[in-house]
């Protein structure tokens, strides 16, 4: 969760602060950047936002709701019922930072950092920001501008402590927020992880391609509709230099199973997609033909580390041990972009 954060791509003093092998450190670190981004907001100003109002009004103002007016005869009293937009403290943004600061007073180790966010979840409050918290369907139409720099460490903050309960066997949640155990959301989460991990920490000549970037296939002689029906396809993470393109697919899934006969194997589909990323992206640009392909595996306890080399294209095949430390997790992850393996040497040389 905190690889798959924006405040860890982006903050980097949270990056220094060792806070990945003291894992229980984590909600501190993330609550004193919360209280001190908020802070600083309420220092100059809190950030208003448009928001949707229905209301009965001696005036109009915004559109008439007909059927309101009509139903209740409002005319009648000298009203009209009007939708209209207002700039409001009471939006979103705000109370997305109110809810993580109540959630993270009661969470943090530390008393004076909980009365802390306590008391600044309060002033939020008393400045206009509605106390009711914050659901995921508001979160995910917070979205900042180029105008909203400001709100930046706060939002990100905010949404890793609401985020950052785990999964467990027990019975209960530390909140309403507790991380869903669905598989399509854990496989997102791990996705995002691997791809916020390398945005963070790899440095130049290396860059992390968007991952939305659609892969084009490389074709001649096609038919009318070809362009209709070819699938689209996308890479999860693409890794470049000037010299070398990594293709990475995540996949939450075992790294090896029985087939039908019972040998253990990579799943076919996973190969075959990957060779398809890798084969259609021939004479695209000088990098193509080069190409290399990485099949990345959650794992718990067990270890996968192999490659090949097929025509022409180096094929590698990682699993990372998530119940390891966290060097492990982070070696594992940096082997991705290790050079090539050397060709073995001749023994009859």
């Amino acid at each position: 969760m905190l690889y798959a954060s924006s405040l860890y791509r982006d903050d980097e003093s949270l990056r220094r602060s060792g806070v990945e092998d003291n894992p229980e450190d984590l909600c501190d670190i993330v609550a004193e950047i919360l209280a001190d981004a908020v802070e600083t907001r309420l220092q100059r100003t809190l950030g208003h936002a448009y928001r949707p109002r229905n209301a009965h009004l001696t005036r109009v103002r915004g559109q008439i709701d007909i059927l309101e007016t009509t139903t209740r005869q409002l005319l009648s009293r000298g009203l009209v019922a009007c939708r209209f937009t207002e700039l409001s403290l009471d939006n979103p943004r705000n109370r997305l930072m109110r809810t993580a600061l109540a959630v993270a007073a009661g969470r943090v180790r530390s008393q004076p950092l909980a009365d802390r966010c306590r008391n600044l979840a309060d002033t939020l409050v008393q400045a206009g920001v509605s106390p009711r918290p914050v659901g995921r369907s508001e979160v995910s139409g917070v979205v900042l501008g180029r105008n909203d720099v400001a709100d930046v460490s706060a939002v990100d903050a905010a949404k890793l402590i609401l985020a950052m309960d785990i999964p467990t066997e027990d019975d209960g949640s530390g909140h309403r927020w507790a991380a869903s155990r669905e598989v399509t959301e854990l496989r997102q989460l791990y996705e995002t992880a691997v791809r916020g991990f390398y945005r963070a920490t790899l440095t130049a000549p290396w860059r992390v391609l968007r991952h939305d970037k659609q892969l084009l296939w490389s074709t001649s002689d096609e038919t009318g509709r070809v362009p209709q029906i070819l699938p689209e396809m996308r890479a999860d993470v693409v890794l470049e230099t000037s010299e070398r393109r990594i293709v990475v697919e995540t996949k939450f899934a075992d790294a090896l199973e029985p087939n039908q006969n019972g040998v253990v194997q990579l799943a076919p589909g996973h190969i075959f997609q990957l060779y398809a990323c890798i084969q259609s992206q021939h004479e695209q640009d000088s990098l193509a033909a080069t190409a290399e392909g990485v099949l990345l595996y959650p794992t718990v306890g067990e270890h996968l580390d192999e490659s090949v080399t097929i025509q022409g294209h180096r094929y590698r095949f990682l699993t990372v041990d998530l119940a390891g430390s966290t060097a492990d997790i982070r070696a594992a992850l940096a082997a991705v972009t290790e050079d090539r393996i050397d060709e073995p040497e001749d023994t009859h040389a």
